[in-house]
């Protein structure tokens, strides 16, 4: 088997569900940045809300991964109120000189990777396919890309310039979590992501395609409507934000959890961990994980350009913000 076989066939692997990502090229009406209202917090708490603790149980039964039928209970915690953007991210790359999985073949350890192209420096990139006489086969919109990495999360040719307030993307969740540990704090767990992206509110029929998140409307992969307002990722807070004060939970780009994830019949093969949310790439007619309760696997060292961060804070207080 070719080496570039073997390539998009470890990437199906953690693909194979309905993993959502990003268009090629942006709309040129697209706008840069979206009004954001300031943050109430300072700080050590700027940027962030308090999420109050809680306990809800998860009844989707959309994908047999979803449904639980227990209820889970979280404590309370500070939660970023937007995806983590490029700005921000590059900030911590000035102060630290952190390299990026997607940009270096070595780990984080100084070790070489494994000898496997998914592994090499690059990232995974979502590219429409070229001809409308498509299978609905991930291998028709799925590339690895080398050179594609945060800064170029399309490819070598791209370029985030004038997109600060875009999350950050092709980061894997190694760069992620050296990212919350740099600021102090932590990558939610399942359970406090998905309570966080609920409000606290129990919802029916979830089954429906939210208006207020960047989802993808028409026919997937082909013809995407943009009557949401982009075709393409969007900046942060550009739709309505939660009940507890939180922007962009469902769609966009997919968030990673703490929470480990082991694949069928790969027991401690090749870790990878839980990711929430869905991306503007779910759609009705291929991808419904637009809702909290959906949930996905991604392989640690794997970056992709759908596939961005959030991070949380855990401290006691004896006073719950209101």
């Amino acid at each position: 088997m070719a080496k570039s076989s073997k390539t998009i066939s470890l990437i199906i692997l953690y693909f194979s569900y309905c993993h959502c990502g990003f268009i090629k090229n942006f709309s040129a009406n697209n706008t840069r940045s979206c009004d954001l209202p300031g943050s109430k917090e300072q700080g050590i708490h700027a940027g962030m809300v308090w999420i109050p603790p809680g306990t809800f149980e998860n009844t989707d039964k959309i994908y047999p991964e979803e449904f639980s039928g227990k209820s889970k209970t979280v404590s309370g915690f500070w939660m970023d109120r937007t995806e983590t953007t490029n700005d921000e991210f590059a900030n911590f790359v000035r102060e630290t000189g952190y390299v990026t999985e997607a940009e270096n073949s070595q780990n984080l350890h100084g070790e070489k990777k494994p000898t496997n192209r998914l592994y090499e420096s690059g990232s995974v990139v979502f590219q429409k396919p070229k001809t409308e006489k498509y299978n609905y086969h991930p291998l028709e919109w799925w590339n690895f890309i080398p050179g594609a990495n945060w800064r170029h999360p399309e490819g070598p040719n791209s370029s985030i310039d004038g997109k600060g307030a875009y999350p950050v993307v092709a980061v894997s969740y190694q760069d992620a979590l050296a990212y919350a540990t740099w600021k102090g704090h932590v990558l939610p767990s399942e359970a406090e992501w998905e309570w966080a992206s609920g409000g606290g509110v129990s919802r029916s029929n979830q089954n429906s395609q939210p208006k207020e998140a960047n989802t993808w409307q028409g026919d997937f992969p082909i013809h995407d409507e943009g009557t949401d307002g982009f075709r393409g990722i969007s900046p942060v807070g550009c739709y309505a934000k939660n009940e507890f004060g939180l922007y962009d939970m469902i769609g966009n780009v997919w968030e990673y959890t703490s929470d480990t994830w082991e694949l069928p019949n790969q027991p401690g093969k090749m870790k990878s961990h839980t990711i929430k949310g869905g991306s503007y790439l779910c759609s009705p007619n291929y991808c419904k994980r637009y809702r909290s309760a959906a949930r996905q696997s991604q392989e640690d060292h794997l970056a992709s350009n759908h596939i961005g961060f959030r991070t949380i804070l855990r401290q006691n207080i004896d006073i719950i913000k209101k």
